[in-house]
């Protein structure tokens, strides 16, 4: 079995609910964010992390927070972490050239666009900058993958939708660049929190037992009947702009094209 496991993925995609699963049934107590102030800036990346990251690339400030970070964790047992600012802040760089590469699985975990961008609205996360500097991207970011142009049209709308291609993209981008020296799992999060996708992950990582399915407890939930009729108006609204992007962004084609260009975070 595999001694560590960090994700790949948005936020809001079921990062809460995978840490639980990985406590249950890898017999360990997996951490979803590492939230205690003393955290900031060593164990969780702070701001000034994710902003180097992403407008300057993997430089000292980077490389040395996952220095330290590797170094904490390096004779667990076994390490699990869902925590999706990680690899927004060269998580996926940094463990390719560490001594942890080979004992780790990444896992990239998606859930449907649509559902992932309205429960953004739905809680208003794109509404201030520094809940989108700590926690998502901000489209004025240097380093990015999707041409964030045609989306500030959009207002709020926009950066979600933005942010939610961007990580499609990055998600394409680690799986082509560096699956051959990581492992790298990619699940559908309602499959995997199926009976049947949830064993079939688990033999995945090399785990053989019953698997435990805890039940969804991080959802937002919309109860009031204005702001359930103001979520079915923003839903129709990303489902008109995902089918509109659907033949006009082929991610598969501009990752390929930055590969082509050595493009790097």
């Amino acid at each position: 079995m595999n001694k560590f496991y960090f994700t790949i993925t948005e936020g809001r995609s079921g990062s809460a609910w995978l840490a639980r699963f990985m406590s249950e049934n890898l017999s360990t107590k997996a951490i979803h964010e590492p939230l205690e102030i003393d955290d900031f800036g060593t164990k969780m990346p702070d701001i000034k992390i994710m902003r180097t990251f992403n407008n300057l690339g993997n430089n000292s400030i980077i490389k040395n927070f996952w220095g330290k970070k590797f170094k904490s964790i390096e004779n667990e047992d076994i390490y699990v972490e869902t925590n999706h600012t990680l690899s927004k802040c060269g998580l996926v760089e940094n463990l390719s050239d560490s001594n942890l590469s080979k004992n780790t699985v990444l896992i990239i975990l998606n859930r449907n666009i649509i559902d992932l961008c309205t429960s953004y609205m739905n809680r208003n996360d794109f509404v201030n900058i520094t809940v989108i500097w700590q926690w998502y991207l901000h489209t004025s970011y240097k380093k990015k993958i999707i041409n964030s142009k045609p989306f500030e049209k959009l207002g709020i709308l926009g950066s979600a939708l933005w942010y939610c291609y961007e990580m499609l993209a990055r998600k394409n981008y680690y799986k082509k660049v560096f699956s051959d020296r990581v492992n790298i799992i990619e699940e559908d999060l309602d499959v995997l929190s199926s009976e049947n996708g949830a064993r079939n992950f688990l033999e995945k990582i090399g785990v053989n037992k019953n698997c435990i399915i805890p039940q969804k407890t991080n959802e937002y939930i919309v109860n009031n009947q204005r702001k359930i009729e103001d979520s079915k108006i923003i839903r129709g609204r990303i489902e008109k702009y995902v089918s509109q992007l659907k033949s006009e962004l082929d991610i598969e084609d501009i990752v390929n094209n930055l590969i082509k260009k050595n493009f790097t975070f």
